[in-house]
């Protein structure tokens, strides 16, 4: 998803709305808007991993085999 994107879903919402995440074993978080970095894209199939990858995680040994774009994790 691009800021485009995720801008466009958003203005379909009412602006007063919280914004959450969810809680690594329950509950909810507060969003954090991280810094820019490098993703690598569809790095992981296993279900528990999500499916992308910061691109400087040492375990990547290809970075070729992978699309790498910029974004930002909230």
């Amino acid at each position: 998803m691009t800021i485009k994107e995720l801008i466009e879903q958003l203005e379909q919402l009412d602006p007063d709305l919280h914004v959450f995440t969810a809680g690594y074993e329950g509950g909810f978080n507060d969003v954090y808007v991280g810094n820019e970095r490098e993703i690598a894209l569809n790095v992981h199939e296993e279900w528990y991993y999500g499916k992308h990858e910061d691109a400087n995680y040492s375990l990547i040994e290809d970075k070729s085999k992978y699309k790498i774009v910029k974004g930002i994790v909230l």
